[in-house]
């Protein structure tokens, strides 16, 4: 009886830690999720299955592609794993543009709208790691927590949105989710066989 409650208990763990806090907001046309992955922190934006196709733009003056914030920024961020065809606008470009605010942190996308792309995917880490996804989820002076600047391909509207924390939570959880990790899948896996194995040899 030890050995399969051994062997439950190791499920119970992988169990455990097999899920990451995850949030998504979906708010004009395109799908904002942030997942917490170990210590740092991957952003998602995507535009709506089977709505129009929106893309995202700007890459110079005012007019940027995409602007976020986090909770104590001075803590060595780093941006990694941006998505061909956007880049980090590195240290001291803030303005969002659209009277939006300033962002701590701004991505370019494309100069022009007949460019513009989706979907965007980048890893926010820093010193010491993050513990929750909500660490991205910061308002800046005009209560926005993300810019983006938005060009509907289908029908050619271009313009720029903010999201506030009121959007959060009327259009999306605002609250970490557990979303299982494929790796973390394939542990679990794992040790449902041994479970398996144990109970059929002490059938036996």
């Amino acid at each position: 009886m030890s050995k399969v409650a051994a062997a439950a208990g190791t499920v119970l763990i992988v169990m455990c830690a097999s899920v990451a806090q995850a949030s998504t907001i979906t708010i004009g046309g395109i799908r904002i999720t942030t997942t917490l992955v170990g210590n740092a922190i991957d952003m998602d934006v995507t535009d709506l299955a089977g709505g129009d196709d929106f893309g995202l733009f700007g890459d110079s003056g005012a007019n940027r592609a995409f602007g976020f914030n986090v909770v104590d920024p001075d803590n060595f961020v780093t941006i990694s794993n941006v998505t061909p065809g956007f880049s980090y606008a590195g240290a001291g470009v803030t303005n969002m543009g659209g009277g939006i605010g300033d962002f701590e942190f701004m991505l370019n996308g494309p100069s022009s709208a007949s460019d513009a792309t989706l979907p965007l995917h980048f890893t926010v880490s820093r010193n010491g790691g993050f513990t929750s996804d909500s660490a991205l989820y910061e308002a800046n002076s005009q209560g926005y927590v993300f810019g983006a600047h938005l060009h509907d391909l289908d029908g050619g509207e271009a313009g720029f949105i903010g999201v506030s924390m009121n959007d959060v939570g009327q259009h999306g959880p605002g609250q970490s989710a557990p979303v299982p990790e494929p790796a973390s899948l394939l542990l679990l896996g794992t040790g449902l066989v041994f479970t398996a194995q144990r109970l059929r040899n002490r059938r036996k």
